[in-house]
């Protein structure tokens, strides 16, 4: 992949995931786990990163709006291995998400 080619996929998934929050980051990759309490209840997940990182991220309050999908939906990104962007924020040692969205 060349380089302005990944300059420009990781500016598009900053748009992708919505407005700016401030400190937050924005990562892409593929998910790996879901877990959750119920059918309709997601707590977290883990994601393998493009870069190979694997990342647990916990649910926080993902607005309904701004383009962002429910974190039920992230089921079918597992059984699909389609990739997502996730933008999140660092507080403590937890990886808080503010946003998901279909990968470009």
């Amino acid at each position: 992949m060349s380089r302005s080619f990944t300059i420009v996929a990781v500016l598009s998934m900053a748009l992708a995931v919505g407005a700016c929050d401030d400190g937050a980051l924005v990562v892409r990759g593929i998910v790996i786990d879901v877990q959750q309490s119920s059918v309709a209840h997601v707590e977290g997940f883990t994601l393998r990163t493009d870069a190979g990182e694997v990342l647990h991220f916990v649910i926080g309050d993902i607005p309904a709006d701004g383009g962002s999908f429910p974190a039920v939906h992230l089921h079918d990104h597992l059984a699909s291995a389609q990739p997502i962007a996730v933008r999140y924020a660092v507080k403590g040692d937890q990886l808080i998400v503010l946003r998901l969205a279909d990968a470009p």
